[in-house]
């Protein structure tokens, strides 16, 4: 009775958050999901309509829907691209896309310190429209503005959201050493 017990609750736990691991129907199709998002490029030179620009690319494209310029996530997200680069080169990826929620002078500014190769196309959303678009997740209740965002962050990191169990740890490390 136990095991049946500890499987169902199991079972329950899995569709309680199953939700945040289904893939929207709009990622499976993105050149048509971000059919009319117009975008800056960071560094000047006119919109690009992101669906036109994935539908006319002739190779493997990789894009990247990343977060604030500010936020450690689009840090390491552009890092990796940097790095991975001449791999994903090799890999056949011929053209490398990267959108960042932020005006384009702070995209630029992020670019610049991280020394992004120019090579990666660099597009500025402060909007978020592009990831709206696409489906991505816009966190813990996105349209209650009676809901302080520092409420909203502290119940999706460190109690209730998919990695909170590990948040608090890692970042009392940070504080005060392993």
């Amino acid at each position: 009775r136990f095991v049946s017990a500890l499987r169902a609750a199991a079972l329950a736990a899995c569709l309680a958050v199953g939700s945040a691991l289904v893939v929207p129907l709009s990622a499976s199709k993105p050149a048509d999901s971000l059919q009319g998002v117009s975008l800056p490029r960071a560094g000047g030179g006119g919109h690009v309509d992101l669906g036109e620009a994935l539908a006319s690319s002739a190779g493997k494209t990789l894009l990247v829907l990343g977060t604030y310029p500010a936020d450690f996530n689009m840090v390491e997200y552009m890092q990796r691209v940097r790095v991975f680069l001449p791999d994903l080169r090799a890999k056949g990826v011929t053209r490398c896309m990267m959108v960042v929620n932020g005006p384009p002078a702070a995209c630029e500014k992020l670019a610049s310190l991280l020394d992004l190769p120019d090579a990666v196309e660099l597009y500025a959303d402060p909007a978020g429209e592009a990831g709206r678009r696409f489906g991505v997740s816009r966190g813990f209740r996105p349209d209650d503005s009676s809901l302080s965002a520092f409420a909203k962050l502290f119940v999706m990191g460190i109690v209730g959201g998919p990695g909170a169990w590990a948040t608090l740890p890692a970042v009392l490390v940070g504080y005060f050493g392993s």
